[in-house]
């Protein structure tokens, strides 16, 4: 029940809340006050009841005495008037008291009895002195019917003034909850509007210098707070934005900028590539040219020593000493011819299979000893104009699955680049190239040089794209980065240099024997 009576009280209004409160409170003090009404009114009614039956019943008793029978009945007429009186008896003095007079107002009241008995609290005794009887006893039997007449004479004006008390009270307290709740009802809407609207620009209209004055101005304060941040973050946040768009701009420019300096670096890595293979073509083109021009002198001598011998053998001059003069003449030349013609053909066939490999990204099955003899035979016009020698030592019949074209990409670039800069004043020097074949699967390719060495602080750079030391001369930086990333990337490798000053420098390929087998390379 108290739980009901507390959620219905919850969700009433304020100002509900207050009216009833001001009922409650006008209907008991309305009650107590008419309850010390009745409590005074009974106490006076009951005294002066008493006295005035005490009166009344003396005076009967002087008319019983010394009155005559008419005034007897006269005087009991006029006490048919008082409902109240019940019954008046008259009772002879003395021990043995009797009935002498009885008046009854109504039948269905209280009788007298013959004798004189015990009184009750509505009795009223009154003893008269009386020369005839000695002394008379008038008892009165009256009916309490005080209090009831009073509330039945007070009862309308009590409902009324009560009435009147509650629409009173019910009035003036919804006049004071909407003077009350007027202030908050107006904060409520300002904040609600706030709220739902986000209208941070309203302020709480201020009724009074009171307690919900004070409320509204800081909550105006507090919103102009939070009006103020609110324009702050709307500020920041277009900022923001602002950035956000430049930003994205600026990474698109980027984007662009690092595409085309992507492609930029692959058409100097495939430039370089070029060159590399221009130069390779320029030394064999060189290196050929000797055994051809050898081959066409011998060829010329060999014509004109025949032309010669046919001229005297139609003149019938050719002697025995000369014709034999002649066939060693032409198996010199021949012989002569063929070896250039060999080391030629040894070259030329070195070279394509080089160049077609450095032109071709395709997987095959070759003999790594024999396929470096011929990257080295390719290189070995512009070893041999540096001034300098080199040594190949590999297993025999290593058999390995990979990229042919990386590896004399690779092989090239280092020789190249020792030639460039290891030897910057054209000293003799030896290369090296070793190869081997781990128990692992793995190969391990060493060129080494004893060449001038790496400064110790260019050596964490030297594979980075565009570092060269030559860069007036002719150098490019692509060189060592194509390396490091043929290395990487296309045989699924890992490279290292090593070097110290004065003390050459040494490059280290581990790699594996098939790389179809590899996934992927950390």
């Amino acid at each position: 029940m108290m739980t009901e009576l507390r959620c219905f009280l919850s969700g009433m209004r304020f100002d509900r809340k207050l009216a009833w409160s001001f009922i409650a409170f006008t209907m008991t003090v309305s009650g107590v006050v008419l309850g010390m009404c009745l409590f005074l009114a009974t106490g006076a009614s009951e005294t002066s009841r008493q006295e005035k039956y005490a009166v009344v019943a003396g005076l009967l008793g002087q008319i019983v005495v010394h009155g005559t029978d008419t005034t007897i009945e006269s005087a009991m007429e006029e006490l048919g008037v008082d409902r109240s009186i019940v019954a008046v008896c008259a009772y002879s003095g003395g021990e043995a008291t009797r009935l002498l007079y009885t008046y009854q107002s109504d039948a269905q009241g209280k009788a007298c009895g013959p004798t004189l008995a015990e009184l009750s609290k509505d009795d009223f005794l009154a003893v008269v002195s009386s020369e005839k009887y000695g002394s008379l006893n008038v008892v009165l039997h009256a009916r309490n019917q005080v209090l009831s007449d009073f509330i039945k004479s007070i009862w309308w004006s009590a409902m009324l003034v009560m009435a009147t008390s509650i629409v009173c009270a019910f009035g003036f307290a919804s006049w004071l909850g909407k003077r009350l709740l007027m202030p908050i009802v107006s904060l409520l809407e300002v904040i609600s509007s706030v709220r739902l609207n986000k209208e941070y620009q309203l302020r709480a209209p201020k009724f009074a210098d009171d307690e919900f004055g004070q409320l509204c101005d800081d909550f105006n304060d507090m919103i102009a707070g939070v009006e103020r941040r609110e324009k702050e973050v709307l500020a920041a946040r277009r900022e923001l934005e602002l950035r956000v768009c430049e930003v994205d701009v600026s990474n698109r420019e980027l984007s662009g900028t690092l595409q085309r300096l992507k492609q930029t670096q692959e058409q100097l890595i495939n430039t370089e590539k070029m060159a590399s293979l221009g130069a390779l073509v320029a030394g064999v083109a060189h290196e050929i040219n000797t055994p051809i021009g050898v081959g066409v002198t011998a060829a010329s001598t060999l014509v004109g020593t025949t032309e010669s011998a046919m001229r005297r053998y139609k003149e019938g001059s050719l002697t025995q000493s000369a014709l034999t003069l002649y066939w060693e003449q032409s198996l010199s030349a021949s012989k002569m011819i063929l070896g250039n013609l060999d080391r030629a053909a040894s070259l030329i066939q070195s070279f394509k299979r080089v160049a077609v490999d450095q032109s071709n990204n395709e997987i095959r099955r070759f003999n790594l000893g024999e396929y470096l003899a011929e990257v080295m035979q390719s290189l070995s016009p512009q070893v041999g104009k540096a001034g300098l020698s080199y040594q190949l030592e590999c297993e025999d019949e290593l058999l390995i699955r990979s990229y042919p074209g990386a590896l004399s990409q690779i092989v090239t670039n280092l020789v190249m680049n020792a030639i460039s800069h290891a030897y910057p004043n054209g000293e003799n020097g030896n290369l090296s190239l070793k190869v081997r074949a781990s128990a692992a699967g793995e190969v391990a390719l060493k060129f080494t040089d004893d060449g001038i060495g790496i400064p110790a602080e260019h050596l964490a750079r030297v594979f980075d794209p565009f570092f060269t030391t030559k860069r007036g001369s002719g150098g490019s930086g692509l060189g060592l980065h194509i390396v490091y990333n043929l290395a990487t990337q296309q045989l699924c490798g890992r490279i290292k240099i090593d070097s110290e000053l004065g003390m050459g420098s040494s490059v280290s390929l581990f790699f594996p024997q098939d790389v179809g087998k590899v996934g992927f390379y950390e």
